[in-house]
């Protein structure tokens, strides 16, 4: 995928950090490494808060019926290291 130019601006202790601790690494792939993992982060966050509200909005019986299945799937896993 073709790479965009950008334009930011940093406090210049950070970027004195970075850069001692870039290992070699230039600005741009240090900043796009860290979009990535905040890309990533994110996403696993909007994940998380999709699967919370979903379990809110379970009903006794649904509540009920998970709880069992986490029962016996922790009873099978348990009996798997033995």
């Amino acid at each position: 995928m073709p790479k965009t130019k950008v334009s930011v601006t940093i406090e210049g202790a950070l970027l004195q950090q970075v850069e001692r601790m870039a290992s070699g690494a230039s600005r741009s792939e240090v900043v796009e490494i860290a979009l990535a993992s905040w890309v990533r982060n994110r996403r696993r966050e909007r994940l998380e808060e999709e699967i919370e509200i979903y379990y809110r909005s379970l009903g006794a019986a649904e509540n009920e019926e998970d709880a069992s299945w986490a029962d016996l799937s922790g009873r099978l896993l348990g009996e798997s290291w033995r």
